[in-house]
């Protein structure tokens, strides 16, 4: 009698299984970016109702909460009435509890469609270009597309962010009495402004224009005591007027090529005091295991970018002029490589 074969894990996981995990993900996904978990936040609702309130189909509603009950992110109630389970009301509906994760399940969607053409960029290169919605006008598809953004970088735990304050701030040399002043190069929605901030650190945070604007609303960056929004191009234009203590790049290299990622750094080193800190933030090839694969988003979404090896980062800071660059986890799967600026001789 024939062996049966094996089949093929990823990770351990066979290829079908992951194909079903990969279903449910996207459901979640759907449902999140659809308003299904943050409309059952206050009561339990039917299908027909919890369609009214979202403006949703009926039909379709009906479908999915069953999938979501298996799923056991809801409950089904007497009558046919939803309610969210307790795991799902901390992760799914609540915006404001530590266990929140639903912030970046639109923009991973975003991301999944733009993974169905990954053959179409295989076959003619990238990036993608992109497929405004059928319902709306390009302008609108480009706020919605930055509310996305913006909610993603936000969903960031708090603790990952505290972290890399800390590998910044120990690598500063002896100072006086004087307020920190921190850059924040694409800063988006200032969470990590907010916690530098929060240890009294002045924030200037530079990012494009229309990113400013949204998140001063949106954010409550308007109006914070310690936070200075500067909108403008970095490529482009000259950098908020320093000294600064520290210039931090988080999620930023990722975007842009080598020559380019060279540029923003000698820029950033123009910025900083001498003995100042500069900090990248990102997913590090060598250290983390997303590096690779997020290298597959770069590519469908950019002219240029890619993930980068620590080795890589280092030669690049060395070059514009900093020193002893050091590389340090602050999660699973994210480094930052904090390197000081060379004091003048």
């Amino acid at each position: 009698m024939a062996e049966t074969e094996s089949p093929l894990t990823i990770e351990g996981i066979p290829l079908r299984r992951l194909r079903d995990l990969a279903e449910m993900t996207a459901t979640v996904g759907a449902a999140a970016t659809a308003g299904v978990f943050a409309g059952l936040a206050d009561e339990p609702l039917d299908a027909d109702a919890l369609a009214l309130r979202l403006d949703l189909d009926p039909r379709a509603v009906g479908i999915l909460l069953p999938v979501l009950e298996e799923l056991e992110l809801l409950r089904r109630h007497e009558e046919g009435r939803y309610a969210l389970t307790e795991p799902a009301r901390r992760r799914l509906a609540d915006p404001d509890s530590p266990a929140y994760e639903a912030g970046g399940l639109p923009l991973w969607l975003r991301n999944l469609r733009a993974f169905a053409r990954l053959p179409e960029v295989l076959a003619e290169g990238g990036p993608l270009e992109a497929e405004p919605q059928a319902d709306q006008e390009p302008e609108e598809d480009e706020e919605r597309a930055l509310a996305t953004f913006m909610a993603a970088m936000a969903s960031a735990p708090r603790e990952r962010i505290e972290r890399l304050a800390d590998r910044c701030l120990e690598r500063l040399d002896a100072r006086d009495d004087r307020p920190l002043r921190l850059l924040d190069l694409g800063g988006g929605p200032g969470k990590m402004s907010r916690v530098f901030a929060q240890r009294g650190i002045e924030a200037v945070l530079f990012d494009r224009p229309a990113t400013v604007d949204y998140v001063a609303d949106a954010y409550g960056l308007g109006d914070h005591p310690r936070i200075e929004l500067v909108g403008g191009d970095f490529l482009e234009e000259p950098l908020p007027e320093g000294p600064f203590d520290v210039a931090l790049l988080s999620n930023v290299v990722h975007i842009y090529g080598p020559d380019t990622n060279r540029r923003i750094l000698e820029k950033a080193a123009g910025s900083l005091r001498p003995g100042g800190v500069v900090a990248v933030a990102d997913f590090v090839r060598g250290r983390s295991a997303r590096a690779p694969r997020f290298a597959l988003v770069m590519l469908l979404k950019s002219e240029e970018g890619n993930t980068y090896s620590e080795e890589e980062i280092g030669c690049w800071l060395r070059d514009a002029g900093f020193r002893n660059p050091v590389c340090s986890a602050i999660d699973d799967d994210r480094h930052v490589i904090t390197a000081v600026r060379e004091k003048r001789a």
